[in-house]
């Protein structure tokens, strides 16, 4: 019978994952950069410290943002690195991102803070080669508050700097790109609806719990995959095999942030793949909710089990034979 004897084989395909991870250096270029910490702080000034955190846009999310953006993305842009500070609490306050534009005199460099509700705390600007005017307090004070539903329109939302017209246009880049590539990667977006249709409460995503590296979040996703093997072996309630589906969904989603140790050429398909595994895993927990143990939801299972399997080709460079653990 497939799960009798799932825990050993497959605690060893996780821990072996686990176990290369350990000794594998998640951001293969921080010790080459300055990190950035009177920059960071002087956005978050009440952030204990602030975590790095490496994503990847795939093509489709590139695309989905150049679209609404109006122009096209910067090549490093598609792999963006983000600073989430971290309060006294130790509870996440937003996030940074350092991004550039392209001005009318060349490269504006600088950096947005967002707030957890996903508004704009502060816009600053380091190095460009326009007029000193983009950088005065008064106009990048203007950008504070919105948000990814604002249209950061010239004249409406946002006052010109006169005689800057382009300038100005560049600079609202800056904010706009950043909170495109946030709910791209991070953030839930409440689709719009008609005044006369009451929107049906969302269902509250599950916590992300912090985690410092992938080796953490990879220990975090072994304890509830066991908790579902455990029900279909029977020795688990329903509901917590339903609630440990939904946390592997959340945290397979979240994998997708850090920067993969192996197979780095291919981190389009591996973000690709994780979505997957997080889709499969939400139609998993709605399944095993209405039905429970059924020929369909052990299926299902089988499926994800291969999806673990590639997981751990893309970290092992190995081939996976399950009699071997």
């Amino acid at each position: 019978m497939l799960f009798q004897n799932i825990r050993t084989k497959l605690s060893g395909i996780l821990i072996v994952s686990v176990f290369l991870l350990a000794f594998t250096p998640f951001f293969a270029n921080a010790h080459e950069t300055e990190w950035p910490g009177e920059k960071l702080a002087a956005i978050f000034p009440k952030a204990k410290k602030f975590v790095q955190r490496n994503a990847v846009l795939t093509p489709e999310k590139v695309k989905s943002i150049e679209k609404e953006l109006g122009t096209k993305l910067l090549k490093e842009d598609q792999k963006p690195v983000f600073y989430i500070p971290i309060n006294d609490q130790k509870k996440p306050m937003g996030l940074v991102l350092f991004v550039d534009v392209k001005g009318p005199r060349g490269t504006i460099d600088g950096a947005v803070g967002l707030n957890m509700k996903g508004k704009v705390v502060k816009v600053a600007i380091y190095e460009h080669k326009e007029s000193e005017a983009i950088t005065a307090e008064k106009f990048l004070k203007q950008f504070i508050g919105k948000g990814i539903d604002d249209d950061f329109k010239v004249g409406e939302d946002i006052e010109a700097i006169k005689g800057q017209d382009a300038a100005t246009k560049a600079v609202l880049l800056l904010p706009r790109k950043t909170l495109l590539m946030s709910y791209a990667l991070f953030l839930k977006r409440k689709p719009k609806t008609d005044v006369e249709k009451k929107p049906e409460p969302e269902e509250p995503p599950e916590e992300m719990p912090e985690v410092e590296d992938l080796k953490e979040l990879m220990i975090l996703m072994v304890d509830e995959y066991f908790v579902i093997v455990d029900y279909f072996d029977e020795k688990e309630e329903k509901a917590d095999a339903v609630t440990a589906a939904k946390k592997l969904a959340t945290y397979a989603k979240a994998i997708s942030q850090f920067e993969p140790p192996k197979n780095a050429e291919q981190t389009e398909e591996y973000v690709e793949m994780q979505d997957k595994f997080s889709k499969t895993l939400k139609e998993f927990a709605e399944a095993i909710d209405k039905n429970g143990i059924t020929d369909d939801t052990r299926k299902q299972w089988e499926e994800i089990d291969a999806l673990i399997k590639q997981a751990h080709i893309r970290f092992s460079e190995e081939d996976i034979d399950l009699e071997a653990y």
